[in-house]
């Protein structure tokens, strides 16, 4: 393999990489498609989820939240559901045909961007009739066996055939738990003819329900004011948010009007709110407080009819909704819109963002001649068209059905973007089960191949190691033990003769031997020397002969029948934990007496070393580099090292398990 190993470890290496690189995304969460090669299902459920999710981004993010105070109707709060179902009732006045009916959802949070309906129905029905009893009726939708789940703001939608009746009643089955409690709350009921919603302004029955003016009223079902804001289409902003008309000495009561080209019986006028982007962020910014909207036939308003006027009281900020006012087919060919008060006394001039007017369902003052009595001087003027370009401060304006189908289709879209993220949860785990097991069998196959390289290249290199540590020992023993052994017979016969060099002699012997014996030491400590035979208590013998020739060494116990199968490794261990031990007493004993025993029993072998050496404390020479060196070494042989001292002596006790 040494010739080949590399080309195929290269191989497979590049055959699994897409599976090990798998892997690590895994571990490090990297959510990536290389897991669609494992699942088809996983793909096309991403297909699909990025077509949903381009579509609700074609249809622009909405407008969500209370821009005013006004947030519906809501059920009393009850501990227990209620005996009958409640229901909550609208009169349209007359018998009125139509076609369509919403419920929006409320919100409590003022201005709030969140998009979770409050106490919406659990269970319901929705049903016509002519009679205010209902003891005829028209079935419009019945949700009364399942739960209903909102999940956004999204209306409500009920499509019927054309039909006619005075009162609509929405009769809910189970109500929704808000905090343990049992109610149900709705924003707004609109019911369309075409492109108007006849509801604007019906009287509402609800038996139940809570007065907290201005929050939860009754009249706040039809007063047009709903947390969905405008109905628009934001993917086209003006650049202008809305037309301004100032206050001056010679026109206290500054006015906008348009002309319809022609005489017209009119429906109703649609006046539409700044919401300020161009400045402070404020919903109703310059709405005033008092106003009147009149139509004529004749441009300079000689025979105006008064469509609307608050005079003596106050209008609230409608906020971003509408302000809707009917004109009960009152011929007109000019509309005009007067403030006759601010809306507050710091503000000299009014806004508008647009003016709708409807005749014969039809919106018929889009691109219409826009007169002011003037705005302020600025920078750059605002054009008069601004009022009938068909945009409010932040979108294209769209006709009621269209808003409503496109809520429906931002409904349909989210709940299908949903599903499909929650398959794409599933098969993700599926597939990420799929590209484990490959890559993890992929692993196991580069692993089985760099081990063996691995193995093989190792089991060389020790061979190589145990030739060169052999050939050392045998050059070692050749040529410095052979030196050495000379200068020993050469000192010793020289130390024979009765001069004064004798002990020179005798201590060039003495050298000699023991550079021979630690020779040997360090030649077995490196290996090169297992073949010789001598072993690890006949080592410890000739060490403490060799570095105790001044003190009395006493072996108390010795322990020749070693295992064979202990390992070398450990042994040499023990051999450095003892001259490391020897080594402190003859640097801090100051000790006579040395006492050794080496015992094996229970598969642990015991190694005492005791002096009678002047001891120290072990507590405060517990980080010295001597003692720490013991321990240390204690520990890469899973044994255990006692040291106990005091002023007449220092035992040192190693205990090393066998196996």
């Amino acid at each position: 393999m040494a010739a080949g190993g590399k080309p195929c470890i290269l191989f497979a290496l590049k055959g699994s990489l897409p599976s090990l690189l798998g892997i690590f995304l895994l571990a490090s969460g990297v959510e990536a498609s290389w897991l669609d090669m494992f699942s088809r299902e996983l793909k096309e459920a991403r297909v699909e989820l990025g077509k949903a999710e381009k579509a609700l981004a074609e249809l622009g993010q909405p407008m969500i939240g209370n821009t005013v105070p006004e947030f519906g109707i809501q059920h009393r709060m009850m501990e227990e559901p209620p005996p009958e179902s409640p229901f909550v009732q609208v009169d349209l006045g007359e018998s009125r045909r139509f076609d369509t009916v919403a419920l929006i959802p409320a919100l409590v949070d003022f201005q709030s961007v969140t998009q979770s309906p409050y106490a919406f129905p659990v269970r319901f029905r929705l049903d016509a009739s002519d009679d205010a009893a209902f003891g005829r009726f028209t079935p419009l939708i019945v949700h009364t066996e399942v739960d209903h789940v909102q999940t956004s703001v999204a209306p409500v939608v009920v499509h019927v055939t054309p039909t006619k009746a005075r009162y609509l009643r929405l009769t809910v089955t189970k109500l929704a738990q808000v905090e343990g409690r049992w109610t149900f709350a709705l924003a707004e009921m609109v019911v369309l003819e075409g492109n108007r919603n006849i509801a604007l302004g019906a009287k509402v029955q609800h038996n139940g329900g809570t007065g907290l003016p201005p929050r939860w009223m009754l009249a706040n079902l039809t007063d047009g004011r709903t947390p969905l804001g405008p109905p628009i289409d934001r993917s086209s902003v003006p650049e202008f948010d809305a037309l301004f008309a100032n206050m001056w000495p010679e026109m206290p009561e500054p006015w906008m009007s348009v002309d319809l080209g022609q005489i017209r019986p009119l429906d109703e006028v649609r006046v539409h709110p700044l919401h300020a982007r161009q400045g402070a962020d404020v919903p109703g910014f310059a709405f005033p407080s008092r106003f009147k909207v009149q139509a004529a036939t004749e441009a300079d308003f000689s025979d105006a009819v008064t469509l609307f006027e608050n005079a003596d009281l106050d209008f609230p900020n409608p906020g971003n909704n509408a302000v809707v006012i009917a004109a009960k087919a009152v011929p007109a060919r000019h509309v005009r819109f007067t403030m006759l008060a601010p809306q507050n006394s710091g503000r000299d001039a009014f806004a508008l963002s647009e003016l709708e007017v409807y005749a014969g369902g039809k919106n018929v003052s889009r691109t219409a001649d826009v007169q002011s009595s003037g705005d302020a001087r600025r920078d750059m003027p605002r054009p008069l068209s601004l009022l009938t370009d068909g945009h409010t401060s932040y979108g294209r304006l769209l006709e009621l059905p269209e808003w409503l189908a496109q809520w429906e289709k931002r409904r349909t879209l989210s709940e299908k973007a949903a599903s499909l993220a929650t398959q794409i949860t599933f098969h993700t785990e599926k597939a990420q089960q799929r590209a484990l097991i490959t890559g993890g069998l992929a692993l196991l196959a580069v692993m089985a191949l760099l081990g063996g390289f691995v193995w093989r290249s190792q089991r060389r290199q020790r061979r190589e190691q145990r030739e060169f540590r052999n050939q050392l020992a045998r050059d070692m023993h050749d040529e410095i033990g052979s030196n050495l052994a000379g200068i020993a017979v050469i000192s010793e016969t020289s130390a024979l003769q009765a001069d004064a060099t004798s002990a020179d002699w005798q201590e060039i012997n003495r050298i000699a031997h023991e550079t021979s014996d630690a020779m040997r030491e360090v030649l077995w400590l490196v290996g090169a020397r297992q073949e010789s035979g001598i072993d690890l208590m006949e080592h410890l013998q000739r060490a403490a002969k060799r570095l105790l020739p001044n003190h009395e060494v006493c072996w108390r116990a010795t322990a020749p029948d070693l295992p064979i199968e202990w390992p070398m490794e450990a042994r040499r261990q023990v051999f450095l934990f003892f001259k490391e031990a020897v080594t402190n007493i003859l640097k801090h004993a100051k000790a006579s007496k040395v006492e050794f025993s080496a015992q094996v029993a229970s598969n642990t072998f015991t190694l005492t070393i005791r002096d009678n050496g002047r001891g120290f404390d072990p507590k405060s020479n517990k980080g010295g580099i001597g003692l720490q060196s013991l321990r240390e070494r204690a520990k890469t042989l899973n044994g255990a090292c006692e040291i106990n001292s005091n002023n007449q002596g220092t035992l040192i006790t190693l205990k090393v398990p066998l196996r």
